[in-house]
C-alpha cells in the first residue's frame, strides 16, 4: 500500500460494558462521570490496492454477528446544527444560538456581543469538521482507498466497565461496514472494535433481527421528566455535563457544506438485500491521542483520532 500504515499488534479481550443503558444514564444523574470528554474522529476505509499475497490468502468463514444487548446510536443530525445565513455582502453570519464565549473580555458596550461557539450535544455528529472532511476527500481522490464510513462526535471519558458500545453501520454502493466499537479510558484511551466488511448479495433479506439501539439523549430527557416529579431544579440539566459541551472557539472550524455520499442511518432498509460477511476487524488497542491511529487489515482499515477535552 502507498500509505505507510503502522501495523498494530493487540490482543482481544472480553467485552465488559455497563450492565444496561439505565445504569449508564444513572452515572449522569449521580454526577459520577468526570467532566473530561473525548472528541472522536472515526473512519473506515476500503483498501483498493491489494497485494498479491493478500489475494491468495484464504480468510476464515465468519459466524453470525452477535451484537451487544444495547448499543448507543450516534445521532446523524446535530441538535445544534447552525444554518448559515448570508447578508447583502455575501459574508457568512451566525444566527442567534445558545453560545458562550471562550475568553472573558471587559464589557464596554452592553449592545455588543462576544464571539462565541455553538455547544454540541454528546453522541451526535459534529458539524463543520473542515479538517476531517479534507482527509476524507484526499482518501477518496487516491487510487488506493475509499472512505466507507465517517463520523465525528463527543462522548464522556469513562472506564470500560461503565461504558456502552456504539453502533456503526454504513453502505456505499454494494459494500457495507457494520458492527460496534467501545472507546473508553483507563490509564490510556482504548478502542475495542468489532467491525465487519460485507458484500451485497442478490438474496432479499426477510429477517427482522435488528440491534437494540439506545438514544442516550432521549433516555436522559425521560429521566429528567421522572425526576422532576420528585425534586429537580428547573435549570439542573442545563448545568450538567450531558446537555452542553462548552468548547473553546478553536473547535468551531470553517463553516462548510458537503454533499456527503456516505450516510449512516439507524438501519439500512432499502433495498433490503442480504450481505455476506467477508472480513472482520476485532481488536482492543491503546490509542495515541491527537494523532491518526490505524487498525489495519488487508481489505479494509479503521482510522481513528481521539482528543481529550476538559469541559
Amino acid at each position: 500500500m502507498s500509505l505507510k500504515l503502522t501495523l498494530i499488534f493487540a490482543f482481544v479481550v472480553q467485552n465488559i460494558y455497563a450492565k444496561s443503558s439505565d445504569e449508564y444514564v444513572q452515572l449522569f444523574l449521580n454526577e459520577e462521570i468526570e467532566s473530561n470528554l473525548i472528541k472522536v474522529d472515526f473512519l473506515i476505509i476500503q483498501n483498493l490496492n491489494l497485494e498479491e499475497v493478500d489475494l491468495k490468502e484464504k480468510w476464515e468463514d465468519l459466524d453470525e454477528f452477535i451484537f451487544s444487548e444495547e448499543l448507543i446510536y450516534l445521532k446523524e443530525e446535530p441538535t445544534t446544527l447552525v444554518t448559515l445565513i448570508q447578508n447583502e455582502t455575501n459574508a457568512l453570519t451566525l444566527p442567534d444560538i445558545r453560545i458562550e464565549s471562550s475568553i472573558d473580555y471587559p464589557v464596554i458596550n452592553e449592545e455588543k456581543t462576544q464571539v462565541k461557539a455553538p455547544e454540541p450535544f454528546l453522541f451526535e455528529r459534529i458539524p463543520f469538521q473542515n479538517k476531517m472532511m479534507a482527509i476524507e476527500a484526499n482518501l477518496n481522490r487516491s487510487r488506493d482507498y475509499r472512505v466507507v464510513y465517517y463520523n465525528s462526535w463527543y462522548q464522556p471519558a469513562v472506564q470500560q466497565e461503565r461504558s456502552l458500545p456504539v453502533f456503526i453501520e454504513a453502505v456505499k454502493k454494494d459494500k457495507k461496514v457494520y458492527g460496534e466499537i467501545n472507546i473508553y479510558k483507563e490509564r490510556f484511551i482504548h478502542l475495542d472494535s468489532r467491525i465487519r466488511f460485507s458484500q451485497q448479495t442478490e438474496v432479499i433479506d426477510t429477517s427482522k433481527m435488528v440491534p437494540n439501539l439506545i438514544n442516550i439523549q432521549e433516555l436522559v430527557e425521560n429521566k429528567k421528566r421522572k425526576n422532576s416529579e420528585v425534586e429537580v431544579e428547573d435549570n439542573y440539566w442545563m448545568e450538567t455535563i450531558f446537555n452542553t459541551v462548552k468548547l473553546n472557539f478553536k473547535y468551531l472550524e470553517d463553516f462548510i457544506t458537503s454533499d456527503d455520499s456516505i450516510i449512516s442511518p439507524v438501519l439500512i432498509e432499502e433495498p433490503n438485500y442480504k450481505y455476506q460477511d467477508l472480513y472482520e476487524i476485532k481488536k482492543d488497542i491503546k490509542l495515541d491521542p491527537e494523532t491518526l491511529n490505524f487498525v489495519d487489515h488487508p481489505y479494509f482499515s479503521i482510522l481513528i483520532r481521539v482528543e481529550e477535552i476538559s469541559n
